[in-house]
């Protein structure tokens, strides 16, 4: 079957704004990208098969990919006092640690070059930045973009996405959703479950959807904000909090099972958007989705 045409670019703006624009050709048009966080990739415990599965559901559509944090694990290096040999991979045994990481890593993920939209650091990434200065993000960005044409950005570790919404008939249209990145942090203990982080966040960055990961739980928190427009016009306007699970199976993990975690949900979330149209008002509904 034949994959469908693509309809996304993506692009920055600055730094810590980003944008993807996405056509959209009738009323009820669906698009949708693919949000991960804590692939953990290079660690003996992560599902790999389960992620391949999700990342071919969007390679068979042409869905943009988003990972928001530590695709990497990378703790098995010499002197990480996390290191622990049960999970360093046999293709990662040697003196070139980093190197080998780095090397495999992008002939993995190169069958998904042309889907990788965005990617930005977790505090496994930024951990190896502060101990080796050696940054695994930037080199598989780059080696991505220039040896195999990938449109892939990397990302501030807080940044925007502004998906810009257009209508590609009748009258030009564009409307904007606004989509707030940022890894996490905090623990995410049973009873929490990362909600505080959510509300902190809110009170501190304005957004229409808000993606994280880091505790490795996942769920999503739906509020309505309402407010009055300069018209005096009472409006509502929905606002999605969507924590990311991991791809690590942490049941035999040790530290994991030392802080008195179990096993957690795995897997990202689809961030939908819907486009509909009456009486010559167009509006865009964003939610999430299962893989």
């Amino acid at each position: 079957m034949a994959k469908p045409k693509q309809r996304w670019a993506c692009g920055t703006i600055t730094d810590r704004v980003h944008e993807l624009r996405v056509s959209y050709p009738k009323s009820g048009s669906r698009f949708r990208f693919l949000a991960l966080t804590d692939l953990h990739w290079d660690s003996a415990h992560c599902d790999r098969a389960f992620l391949k599965k999700h990342l071919d559901y969007a390679l068979e559509e042409n869905a943009p990919v988003v990972i928001v944090g530590d695709l990497f694990d990378i703790m098995q290096g010499r002197f990480d006092p996390r290191a622990d040999p049960k999970t360093l991979r046999p293709e990662h045994r040697g003196s070139n640690y980093f190197d080998l990481i780095s090397a495999t890593a992008l002939e993995w993920f190169k069958p998904y070059a042309s889907i990788l939209c965005l990617i930005t650091p977790g505090n496994h990434e930024a951990s190896i930045i502060k101990r080796n200065e050696i940054d695994l993000i930037d080199r598989l960005t780059h080696s991505l973009r220039t040896q195999h044409k990938s449109p892939v950005i990397y990302g501030e570790d807080w940044c925007f996405l502004l998906q810009k919404n257009e209508r590609t008939t009748g009258k030009a249209d564009v409307r904007t959703k606004k989509i707030f990145l940022h890894h996490g942090y905090g623990g995410g203990g049973e009873s929490g479950r990362g909600i505080p982080q959510h509300q902190a966040t809110r009170s501190q960055w304005h957004a229409d959807v808000y993606i994280s990961g880091h505790i490795h739980r996942r769920n999503t928190d739906h509020n309505v904000v309402t407010s009055c427009s300069g018209k005096g016009n009472i409006e509502t306007t929905d606002q999605w909090f969507v924590r990311c699970g991991s791809y690590k199976q942490e049941l035999d993990c040790g530290w994991h099972i030392s802080r008195g975690a179990a096993a957690r949900p795995l897997g990202g979330w689809w961030i939908t958007t819907e486009m509909s149209r009456s009486n010559s008002h167009t509006d865009y509904n964003t939610f999430p989705e299962q893989p």
